[in-house]
């Protein structure tokens, strides 16, 4: 049997089905602008789960699929609702949606960014540096130091902004050790 005839089997087809309808609701809520990150990825985990749970059932010769259909059914649906309720919450803590763009806007200072370019020195403008504020505004600004290079990803503290040259002098931030940043996302922070 190939493979794809033992795609087309009955008890196969439900998943290929719930594959597509998951496609279909991630592409539907693109297109409507909705958040339908949840339903689509539990859709399709389930899919997958099921497909390769039929796979394995069939391929390690533990007997046909059909009867254990509704087995294979809930598990991977149960499976397939946690993993899509994990990604959900892990995509919405960790990867915010961006509402506006704003570039280079004075009145920032006191800011703490993420250093976003290869590095940043003392010539104005050698580095950018980027921070989401609690509205979903993404703030990209250029910066640069009072002599010292910056490499990519440090922390940084917005200290003054130089009209002249529309540049933020920056100071380094302490590294965090790795204890600190475990208390931190312990705490919410």
């Amino acid at each position: 049997m190939t493979y794809f005839e033992f795609l087309g089997r009955w008890y196969n087809l439900a998943f290929l089905a719930l594959g597509a309808a998951g496609l279909l609701s991630a592409a539907w809520g693109r297109v409507r602008d909705r958040d339908l990150f949840r339903l689509a990825a539990a859709l399709v985990i389930t899919a997958v789960i099921g497909l390769t749970w039929n796979g394995a059932i069939h391929d390690l010769r533990l007997g046909e699929p059909g009867p254990r259909f509704p087995y294979v059914l809930a598990g991977s649906a149960a499976a397939g609702w946690l993993a899509g309720r994990w990604l959900w919450r892990f995509r919405s803590r960790h990867f915010r949606p961006i509402s506006a763009v704003r570039f280079n806007r004075a009145g920032h200072e006191g800011v703490e960014a993420r250093l976003v370019t290869r590095g940043a020195g003392a010539i104005p403008g050698s580095g950018r540096a980027q921070w989401q504020d609690s509205e979903g505004t993404l703030h990209v600004v250029h910066v640069h130091t009072s002599g010292e290079e910056i490499g990519f990803g440090r922390r940084v503290l917005l200290d003054r902004f130089d009209t002249s040259v529309e540049s933020y002098l920056v100071t380094a931030l302490p590294r965090r050790r790795r204890s600190e940043r475990s208390r931190d996302a312990a705490s919410g922070k």
